[in-house]
This record gives structure tokens, C-alpha cells and sequence, in this order.
């Protein structure tokens, strides 16, 4: 059955540092109709691995994925039931995390971490946006583009943060063999 257009119900989930929150809204007039919030259970880990108490070296910054489920879980009903609207008007979802945001998953999108051979590994769980234990991997980033005198680096404000893609994901190929069962495009190589 299809929906009403004047019915029809977005909802955003937006995937913070701490907590995860969703919003309906309709999309006739764009009018915010109900919200909630749902707090992580891990929160940041940024001292020990939840699962086995591993000790985190400084600087570094991590998020549990069941926590993000547990918001699709909590938060969206919720805020469907606060906005007093049916779900089935619902039409579409949209999800953000910062851009740096990494979750390491194999081909079928199991995140590493949740697989009991890589419970232990740092590396397997979500880098979260302020991970800053790169910072090795960026200074190099930016000396080298510097060296090179690589025009795209001005586009970056002239130099490429820790907190970002470029400097963690070398920082896993360094550190960790877990980059052979995360998932990547090139099969020939045997990620």
C-alpha cells in the first residue's frame, strides 16, 4: 500500500560521540515531529577493550557497532511513538557519522570486532573521528606531500589531520595483519 504523500515520514539518525539520535520528520513541510536520544553503552572506549579488558595505548579513541544497532533499536521506535505517527508512513532513513568514522568489516559487512578471533585487536573496532594515536602516519602523510609540493594539500588547509581516513587506515596496514579479513574492493590481493 503505498503512502500518502501528505503522510509520508522521514526519519534521520544522526550517530554521535556519545549517543546516537533519531528524528521524524515529515516530508511535506519538513516539520520535526518527534525525537529521542539513546545513549551509547560503551561510550567512547578510549582505556580498555569492553570485551577483554585489552589496555588501549594513548591516544586512542574507539566505539563498540552494537551500540549503533542498539540506537536503530531504541532510538527510532521511540521517536516514531514520541511523534505520535504509524511506521508504516515511513518512507525513508538517513543515516551520518562523521567522515571519519572507520568500521573495519568483512566482505559481508561483519564488523571485526565482533568476530571472537579479533575481540582483542584495537584495530578491529570502529575508529572513531577523534583517534588520534596516527598521528605518526600523518606527520609522514603531510612531510611527504609537502616534499612533493602536492597542490591537493592546500585543499585540506594544508595539512591532513590524525582524525581522518588518510592517516588511519595506514596506521592499520602498519600496525595489524587484520587488513587480510576487512573487506576491500581488490580480491586479487587478498584483503
Amino acid at each position: 500500500m503505498a503512502v500518502d504523500p501528505a503522510q509520508a515520514l522521514v526519519v534521520g539518525v544522526d550517530f554521535g560521540t556519545l549517543s546516537g539520535r533519531a528524528l521524524v520528520v515529515r516530508v511535506a513541510d519538513g516539520a520535526e515531529l518527534g525525537s529521542a536520544v539513546h545513549p551509547y553503552a560503551h561510550g567512547v572506549v578510549d582505556d580498555r577493550l569492553p570485551t577483554t579488558g585489552v589496555r588501549l595505548p594513548p591516544d586512542w579513541a574507539l566505539q563498540v557497532p552494537s551500540d549503533y544497532v542498539d540506537v536503530l533499536r531504541n532510538a527510532v521506535p521511540e521517536a516514531i511513538r514520541s511523534a505520535g505517527v504509524e511506521p508504516g508512513d515511513v518512507i525513508g532513513i538517513a543515516t551520518d557519522f562523521t567522515a571519519c568514522t572507520m568500521v573495519p568489516t568483512t566482505d559481508d559487512g561483519t564488523q571485526l570486532c565482533e568476530l571472537p578471533d579479533f575481540a582483542d585487536r584495537p584495530h578491529a573496532y570502529v575508529k572513531l573521528w577523534k583517534h588520534h594515536a596516527a598521528q605518526g602516519q600523518a606527520d609522514r602523510i603531510n612531510d611527504l606531500a609537502a616534499k612533493r609540493g602536492e597542490s591537493w594539500l592546500a585543499r585540506y588547509g594544508g595539512l591532513i589531520s590524525s582524525e581522518w581516513e588518510f592517516a588511519k587506515g595506514p596506521q592499520i596496514l602498519e600496525e595489524d595483519e587484520l587488513r587480510r579479513r576487512a573487506h576491500s574492493n581488490d580480491h586479487e590481493a587478498g584483503s
